[in-house]
């Protein structure tokens, strides 16, 4: 299976989803602006081709058991080459947030139990490695890029953190955010006006879906305002976990039953609705008979 998948990720296709997901300079000063609308408003869709190339790959995938899946680390360059930050960070946008795009309905159930557990040991594999050697490490990055794209690199890295409903992983996304912030302060020489709300920002279980529908700095956006607003919105996940020791949405895919307080959420929270009776009876079905309905049964043409 590693020879098969090796034809499927390549770096090339890796250069392909870092292109795709952040279609701008390295080298030069961004718009945050066209940033916001690009990576929030859905102005830089993904190429169709490099879509059906993403199916090929998460279908092969799902053929494995999660324990069969191989070190991830080999199909990338060696840990030490120019090329492995990017690289890595093309395999991370596969795993995280291509299957956020593409995984609807019953195939919700493969994005949250079984691609995420395969996003976030990669995770952690790459968080083993020293300090140096981390993909998301902004000295590696500053050799080649300015902060700006940096900036933009180094969240999506946070997310299979984000995304995990273990409180040791939201503690570690926390501080990902606050390195984040530390180097932005320290690059622009400026203080993160969002360090005076934190005791708020920790306990606001409703501000994902505000922030998200308000959108991220307009007009004259600097990259440390950018930035800051990326950690804020990072950030106001954990308090999800905090109360409810996992994330609401995420139950139906796991077959978990809401409780009344997570009810009571649903209800009052901006988001989207939670999964509907049908697709959670179909969900329940599968879970308690042990299989999966195949990867694409969910895909609308």
């Amino acid at each position: 299976m590693a020879d098969q998948l090796s034809t499927l990720l390549t770096p090339e296709l890796f250069e392909s989803l870092v292109n795709a997901k952040l279609p701008f300079s390295m080298t030069e000063p961004l718009d945050f602006e066209d940033v916001g609308q690009k990576q929030f408003k859905g102005k830089a869709p993904i190429p169709s081709e490099l879509v059906e190339r993403v199916w090929r790959v998460l279908k092969a995938l799902s053929k494995l058991e999660l324990a069969s899946v191989p070190d991830l680390l080999q199909f990338l360059p060696p840990i030490a080459d120019d090329h492995f930050p990017r690289q890595a960070l093309g395999l991370q946008l596969l795993l995280d947030q291509m299957t956020r795009s593409l995984l609807r309905g019953v195939d919700g159930r493969w994005r949250s139990a079984y691609f995420d557990v395969i996003s976030l040991k990669y995770a952690h594999t790459l968080d083993t490695l020293s300090e140096e050697q981390k993909p998301w490490a902004w000295s590696r990055w500053k050799t080649f890029a300015m902060l700006d794209f940096w900036v933009l690199a180094r969240t999506w890295y946070i997310c299979p953190f984000v995304h995990s409903d273990e409180a040791s992983d939201s503690e570690r996304a926390l501080l990902f955010t606050e390195e984040t912030r530390n180097v932005v302060e320290k690059e622009t020489a400026t203080i993160d006006p969002y360090r005076a709300e934190r005791d708020f920002i920790l306990s606001d279980i409703y501000g994902v879906p505000v922030m998200l529908k308000e959108g991220p700095p307009g007009a004259e956006a600097t990259v440390q305002m950018y930035a800051y607003w990326m950690c804020k919105l990072m950030d106001l996940h954990k308090p999800l976990v905090d109360k409810f020791g996992r994330y609401p949405y995420k139950n139906a895919y796991f077959g978990r039953q809401n409780t009344p307080e997570e009810e009571e959420w649903f209800k009052k929270r901006a988001g989207n609705p939670m999964a509907s009776e049908e697709l959670r009876s179909r969900l329940k079905q599968d879970i308690d008979a042990g299989i999966w309905t195949p990867l694409g049964a969910g895909r609308i043409a």
